[in-house]
């Protein structure tokens, strides 16, 4: 015959304390200092941010074009008085 003994449920397992903001931002600053960080050329920085801007301004033309088009197509679903 089986045992029928209840288990106690276990305690959760206590979270190590997190560190505080202090501790984040001394982190940060170690990480930004530390030789392993890249930090990219003038000309490496112009060329991303051209083709950040070029992706910006493409993304908003098809987003407008998008808009103007479906509201052209709503426009003629349900006309205005």
């Amino acid at each position: 015959m089986a045992s029928t003994t209840a288990q106690q449920p276990s305690e959760p397992a206590k979270k190590a304390p997190r560190p505080g903001l202090q501790e984040y931002l001394k982190g940060v600053r170690h990480e930004l200092k530390s030789p392993q960080t890249h930090w990219p050329t003038r000309p490496e920085l112009i060329k991303m941010t051209q083709i950040v801007l070029l992706l910006i301004t493409v993304v908003a033309i098809y987003c407008g074009g998008l808009d103007f088009i479906l509201s052209q197509i709503t426009e003629r679903v349900i006309p205005h008085k």
